[in-house]
């Protein structure tokens, strides 16, 4: 009321003048419960009545909206790769990622959900799998500054990182916040290719593009994801299959673990990343999304003889999971920085200036609030396993909890990673992880990755 008084002693005595001095109607019902009672007082200050004094200006949704536009369809944005078809085709299961639709499973005759997923899991580590990664965000930096760019935009070095190999990608925000990971490779001097998340991708261009108007670097950014389809060829079989398509050496010694070579691929020219998210030796290959589909066909024929077997989402989870891979919005928040998930290694705090870089010192110099741990499950455990999201307790407080779990049929136990607190962050240590009906399951704190420790499956001797 006070508000109201000052106002109209300051002569701002119209009710749009005094909703704007006292910002009344502004709130989240946008005048729905306070305007009345704001012209009742308004009129009764200045002495008028209150249909003399008007109303404000009404804001959506004001108005009635018809039912008939209720009960229509709804149009929720939906985007599909190049290779939609030939998943649907082969019993894809979807599921929705970000705006995109992947495959979650292949359905097989017969058999449930978890053992289809457990058989892409096998196939990968003992054969070849495909699965589609052309979801992933694809950009382009080109020009002289190119390299100054991305310094600036991820936080490590990549001013030295040498044509024709790739370096993993971290980006941060203002506020040291891991908000965005992927791959950049370079392909000239002052030619870089690099990858976002699935889910990122719109955001992270338009935060880049955004980025590079304010630095006013010699360099343009293009945004090719929906231009590249692209499949990941992975598992300890994948360099046969690949070798009947391409004249490119695939020799560990002229195709080396993290390099990035231009080639052709069943005919169709082709980028191949020596990559592996899911841990074993593997190819990304990008190509025009037109051919898409003909380069599926062929990596489909080309590995029949093998066993070739297409994975989808959950599959790559898994097994992701068994090499400690984190996954940004899973195994981070809007909290987590870099220290948080063990990815200090790939600062670079000697450079002039990234992204966060100044938050990021402040936040070294504190004591750590949690921290993102490997644990599994008793190796006799046969209850009911966690969830994500379950809480990790200790001494009946909230200590932390579950990011990622699964049985992993490679280690064989339930493995899982989980934000738990400093002090429970060693390995050995026993947590305690409550489930949904209150009762507490037994964990032990162990290292990661949980498979392959030493990289070999990546790696061979040359």
């Amino acid at each position: 009321l006070k508000d109201f008084e000052n106002a109209v002693q300051e002569g701002f005595d119209n009710i749009e003048l005094m909703k704007r001095f006292s910002t009344v109607g502004m709130g989240p019902s946008q005048g729905k419960h306070s305007n009345m009672n704001a012209l009742r007082i308004l009129a009764r200050l200045i002495g008028k009545e209150p249909q003399q004094v008007g109303t404000t200006t009404a804001r959506p949704f004001f108005h009635p909206v018809p039912m008939s536009l209720l009960g229509g369809r709804g149009f929720t944005p939906e985007r599909r790769t190049p290779l939609h078809a030939r998943h649907d085709a082969l019993g894809a299961q979807w599921m929705p990622a970000g705006v995109w639709q992947r495959p979650e499973y292949y359905q097989v005759a017969g058999k449930g959900r978890n053992d289809c997923i457990q058989e892409e899991v096998a196939a990968v580590r003992n054969g070849v799998g495909i699965i589609d990664v052309g979801t992933l965000g694809k950009l382009e930096v080109i020009g002289p500054q190119a390299a100054a760019f991305l310094e600036r935009v991820y936080i490590s070095r990549y001013a030295n990182l040498k044509i024709g190999m790739t370096r993993y990608a971290v980006m941060c925000d203002e506020s040291g916040v891991v908000i965005d990971d992927g791959v950049v490779g370079r392909l000239a001097e002052d030619h870089f290719y690099f990858t976002t998340t699935t889910s990122g991708a719109a955001a992270i261009y338009q935060e880049l593009s955004r980025l590079n108007t304010m630095w006013q670097l010699d360099c343009g950014i293009v945004n090719h994801t929906g231009a590249f389809a692209a499949v990941n060829l992975a598992g300890p079989k994948s360099r046969e299959v690949l070798t009947t398509l391409t004249d490119a050496d695939l020799s560990a010694a002229a195709f080396p673990y993290l390099a990035l070579r231009e080639a052709s691929v069943a005919g169709i020219p082709a980028r191949l990343m020596r990559v592996g998210f899911v841990g074993e030796w593997g190819y990304e290959i990008h190509v025009p999304a037109n051919q898409g589909a003909a380069l599926w066909d062929a990596l489909m024929q080309a590995g029949a003889g093998h066993g070739i077997r297409p994975f989808g989402v959950e599959a790559q989870r898994l097994l992701r999971l068994e090499k400690g891979h984190i996954i940004i919005s899973q195994d981070t928040d809007g909290l987590t920085n870099p220290f948080d998930v063990g990815l200090d290694w790939a600062l670079k705090m000697d450079k002039p200036f990234f992204v966060g870089q100044r938050s990021l010192r402040v936040i070294a110099r504190q004591p750590r609030k949690q921290k993102l741990v490997g644990f599994v499950l008793d190796q006799d455990f046969t209850g009911t396993a966690p969830q994500e999201c379950h809480l990790v307790i200790h001494q009946g407080e909230m200590a932390g909890r579950v990011t990622s779990i699964a049985f992993s049929a490679a280690v064989g136990r339930t493995i899982g990673m989980a934000f738990v607190a400093p002090e429970l962050a060693e390995v050995g240590n026993p947590i305690s992880i409550r489930l949904s009906d209150g009762s507490q399951v037994r964990a032990t704190v162990v290292r990661t990755p949980f498979y392959d420790p030493e990289n070999l499956k990546q790696k061979e001797a040359v």
